[in-house]
């Protein structure tokens, strides 16, 4: 499904279940129009790759298992960065290339907004006929609730990821990659046939990316000539810096094996888009980054494991 589509499906399901009431405007502000939907991609990529006859049925249908939870990931996605935005937490000021929810409209009514997007993911979950439902909303609820992706922000926010390294894969696993494997395997979960053995390598599949996809993202940050003050504070590979490096030569080579392993044709199409986008940011940067690192590392090999995937 191409981005319009997931956007147009985002915007379906706003209006299926917002208020009649002047706060659609907030909702709608903060998700819309969308990033890169990278995580709802991922659901369809996901599922045209595992059973394609499904796929094309669910294209064309809105309230199908699959286009619920692609939208309720995406409005849970978008919950968690009005909430991380706020002064409270990063106290950021630019989101999507414009400014932030509470800055636009107010502190409470973006925390009210966040509140609101929670709450829908779940809604639109609820909605599924899927046999395999509540086995979905159980493995959503757990992986992004107090012991998953909140706890990942709690260790984040309380600079406890910066401790030690252990806890900086950690804080990437609960709040980056647990989203990743919602969108991912809560897509294998709900295709025509039940494949255990298929689900436990996507979980590490998920897992993975999630990992790459985070310690990638915090190479990118360091392209700025002045970090903020969080970034300074929390950045592995500012404080970690020979263990963040091998860990993501390490992890991003782990990965592209198992993806060829699984041979997820469509999936890996979403992924190599973010990996060139990497590259063509940290290549541009190189001299920037490697100044805030000291030059204490040769980002060569993580480039060229990036373009390998591709």
């Amino acid at each position: 499904m191409s981005p319009l589509e997931i956007e147009n499906t985002l915007r379906y399901h706003l209006d299926l279940l917002l208020p009649q009431h002047m706060t659609r405007e907030v909702y709608e502000y903060a998700t819309l129009p969308g990033g890169k939907l990278f995580r709802p991609s991922l659901v369809w990529s996901t599922l045209s790759d595992l059973d394609p006859v499904l796929y094309s049925k669910s294209l064309q249908n809105r309230n199908s298992p699959h286009a619920l939870l692609a939208s309720a990931v995406e409005f849970h996605h978008s919950y968690t960065l009005i909430h991380d935005d706020l002064p409270c937490m990063d106290d950021d000021t630019i989101r999507r290339g414009k400014p932030c929810t509470h800055l636009v409209y107010g502190e409470w009514q973006a925390l009210l907004a966040g509140d609101g997007l929670l709450n829908l993911s779940y809604q639109l979950l609820s909605k599924s006929k899927h046999e395999r439902a509540l086995e979905v909303i159980r493995f959503f609820s757990w992986a992004l609730g107090p012991k998953g992706l909140i706890q990942g922000q709690v260790l984040d926010l309380s600079e406890e990821m910066t401790k030690s390294f252990e806890n900086t894969l950690r804080t990437h696993e609960l709040k980056t990659a647990r989203l990743i494997q919602v969108a991912i395997l809560g897509s294998a979960m709900q295709t025509t046939l039940k494949n255990t053995k298929r689900e436990k390598s996507l979980w590490k599949f998920s897992k993975l990316l999630g990992i790459n996809f985070q310690l990638i993202d915090d190479l990118s940050e360091l392209s700025e000539e002045v970090l903020s003050e969080h970034e300074t504070a929390v950045n592995p590979w500012l404080h970690h810096t020979e263990q963040t490096y091998l860990e993501t030569i390490k992890s991003l080579d782990t990965f592209n094996l198992l993806s060829l392993e699984l041979k997820l044709v469509n999936t890996n199409k979403i992924i190599t888009e973010y990996y060139q986008k990497m590259v063509s940011i940290i290549t541009l940067n190189q001299g920037m980054i490697e100044m805030h690192l000291n030059k204490k590392i040769n980002l060569f090999p993580v480039i060229l494991l990036m373009k390998k995937f591709s």
